[in-house]
């Protein structure tokens, strides 16, 4: 009996294993690493819902979980320039985990010539790196899957008591993603071929994953409105682009959208690839990509 007790106050002094502190930059990528970490711990997001990872600056709160973290998932300095620096500073050796570099991503360029205007001048506040790379990896299905694999392998490294949890997560988010393509590759087919443009090249990786029609963009800034010569520039192309419908983002005025197609044959529509619209969670990737199919039918289709 004294063994007992004896065992017994070693087995309650041993504290119990703590859970993983995960930080994830933006919302798309957190809530696939929510999926995968669902019942295990709680992934922590460091830029909110309406928080611009092109202009976003980092407040002491952030910076002290970047320094904490066992791993910071992020894209890469590519598309959260502002986090480049802090990485190096804050973040223990061995803790990042860049998107962007993984084997077996797809990773596209950015798009030039004809109506693709390039982002010579960062405009849209991206910074594309040396070799123009569009660092909207998520918004293919693809890709997603092959994030969502190499974070449960890497989750599984670090926290290996949880790997068998990881591992039945990674198998429901694949087919739930499986389920998802299926479901917009059959809303999206019949608008294949239906021209529209952009106010930036944030979709190529959804275009190539759903066979659609995008033929440029506008190339035009949040934080300041183009000038009457830009103005006239850009409607000018607008006109000669035959394209059905632009798109602007949620971070734009309406008023700009509506004074850049004055005059023009061009329907509306807001398409946003980062899901400010959407609650934070496990299910903010899939609210996201449904909501880019839906705005994309409500104006593409025939009327």
């Amino acid at each position: 009996m004294r063994i007992f007790f004896v065992l017994l106050g070693l087995l309650l002094a041993t504290p119990a294993l703590a859970a993983p502190r995960i930080v994830v930059s933006i919302a798309p990528i957190h809530s696939l690493v929510a999926a995968l970490t669902k019942g295990i711990c709680a992934p922590q997001l460091l830029l909110s819902q309406g928080g611009s990872p092109h202009s976003a600056s980092l407040r002491p709160s952030q910076a002290r979980a970047l320094s904490q973290a066992d791993l910071l998932i992020w894209v890469g300095p590519e598309l959260e320039s502002f986090l480049s620096q802090s990485v190096k500073q804050l973040v223990r050796p061995g803790a990042e985990m860049r998107l962007l570099t993984l084997a077996g991503l797809r990773v596209l360029p950015q798009r030039k010539g004809g109506f693709w205007e390039q982002e010579d001048d960062h405009s849209d506040g991206h910074q594309h790196g040396e070799q123009g790379i569009n660092p909207h990896i998520w918004l293919s299905p693809a890709n997603a899957k092959q994030i969502s694999r190499a974070i449960s392998k890497r989750l599984s490294r670090i926290d290996p008591a949880k790997r068998s949890g990881y591992e039945q997560n990674l198998a429901l988010l694949l087919d739930k993603i499986t389920d998802l393509q299926k479901e917009l590759s059959l809303q999206l087919q019949p608008l294949q071929d239906r021209p529209y443009l952009v106010f930036h090249d944030a979709y190529p990786y959804f275009e190539q994953a759903f066979s659609l029609n995008a033929v440029g963009s506008v190339r035009v800034s949040a934080e300041r409105a183009p000038g009457a010569r830009r103005l006239q520039q850009i409607q000018t192309r607008l006109k000669e682009s035959h394209a059905i419908c632009l798109f602007s983002e949620p971070q734009f005025s309406p008023a700009l959208a509506h004074r850049l197609t004055a005059g023009s044959h061009l329907r509306l529509g807001v398409l946003d690839p980062l899901g400010k619209t959407a609650d934070s969670g496990e299910d903010a990737w899939f609210i996201l990509m449904r909501n880019l199919a839906r705005n994309l039918r409500s104006c593409l289709a025939d009327r």
